[in-house]
């Protein structure tokens, strides 16, 4: 860490009680702050599965009672831990928590950050939210997708706003290299990795799967993850008779440790603010598809190569993953590199860097 680099001391909130990809997000972000730039505290919803992660991985961090999405007491603790801990910059992962964040904001805060990561549909330009957002001295955006989302929807002012790709860290020096498709193959092996929610593109995957093994292509799906969706995707792997070619593994610490048993990711998600299992699977160079909508033609700009086809149509997608198993094309090891490149964490600290004190 150089003293060019160092800010004043910074605190990542994040008070969601769930588990995804924002949630491991603010840990690493924590972490990669307290290694890059400076002094870093993890700030959490007490009781909740980031709490324990944090404490597990030796994160310094602080659980705020907090109840619901306003709370007096959980303001008054926010204040005293600012002043305690000489806080200077806050960076906010989330968005319903808002009106207590800023009533809680004191000095010696000097910049706060609301770092956006998820697509939003329902505007935020009325009264109360021009109110409880004016606090917000930057917008971080990890995608132009989203810069255009939040310039759409929320009450920017004259806040600053940039983008700023997430890192990937330690993982783009140990993710294993994708399998390769040999004319020995006998299936072709495709993976998803996601929260298990409508949009997220499993419902789609599946479908693509009949369809593929219905044409005679020895397909295979592993889904990583959790969520509400699973009963929905049990009852549709029993009606498509897939139960011999998909496996629903559930949720597994870290992924993408696994990925070198895979030739493709399949991504048909409706809905991506950045898309970090899509990513990580370019840069193993396995075979990438997606569909043409979100933040898809942007990594395509950057010069990613993966198949994007037209959004939501499953037959493109079959189409596109059958031609990949009849011709045994190459994988695309091309983007192992340029994902290093693009996504390395000392090119995201040094553009956050700007916006501290």
């Amino acid at each position: 860490m150089s003293e060019k680099a160092r800010v004043g001391k910074t605190a990542v909130l994040c008070f969601s009680p769930s588990e995804g990809g924002m949630e491991h997000d603010a840990a690493f972000m924590a972490q990669k702050i307290r290694q890059h730039l400076g002094d870093c505290l993890l700030v959490v919803r007490q009781g909740t599965w980031l709490e324990r992660f944090a404490r597990d991985n030796a994160i310094p961090c602080e659980a705020i009672d907090f109840r619901g999405n306003f709370s007096l007491k959980a303001i008054r603790a926010l204040r005293r831990l600012w002043r305690r801990e000489a806080i200077r910059n806050v960076i906010f992962l989330g968005s319903s928590e808002m009106r207590s964040i800023h009533f809680s904001l004191v000095a010696p805060v000097a910049r706060f950050i609301v770092r956006h990561g998820t697509t939003k549909s329902a505007s935020k330009q009325d009264l109360v939210h021009r109110l409880t957002w004016s606090r917000v001295t930057t917008h971080w955006c990890i995608s132009e997708h989203l810069r255009r989302n939040v310039e759409a929807l929320f009450p920017v002012g004259r806040a600053a706003m940039f983008v700023n790709p997430v890192g990937l860290g330690d993982k783009l020096r140990y993710l294993p290299p994708a399998k390769w498709l040999t004319p020995e193959d006998d299936s072709l092996r495709l993976v998803h990795v996601g929260r298990l929610v409508p949009g997220k593109g499993q419902r789609d995957a599946l479908t693509v799967i009949a369809r593929l093994n219905a044409r005679g292509v020895p397909a295979t799906l592993t889904l990583y993850g959790e969520g509400p969706d699973r009963a929905e995707l049990e009852a549709r792997i029993d009606r498509l008779c897939l139960a011999k070619v998909v496996s629903l593994a559930g949720h597994v610490p870290h992924p993408y440790q696994h990925f070198g048993d895979f030739h493709g990711m399949l991504y048909p998600s409706y809905g991506e603010g950045f898309g970090n299992a899509f990513v990580e699977g370019l840069a193993t160079g396995m075979h990438g598809f997606s569909y043409d909508n979100t933040v898809f033609p942007e990594l395509r700009s950057l010069g990613l190569d993966f198949h994007m086809l037209a959004d939501r149509q499953t037959e493109a997608l079959v189409d596109a993953i059958e031609a990949v198993w009849r011709e045994r094309l190459p994988l695309p090891t091309h983007n192992i590199s340029l994902c290093r490149e693009l996504f390395s964490v000392e090119r995201e600290m040094a553009v956050l860097a700007d916006y501290l004190v």
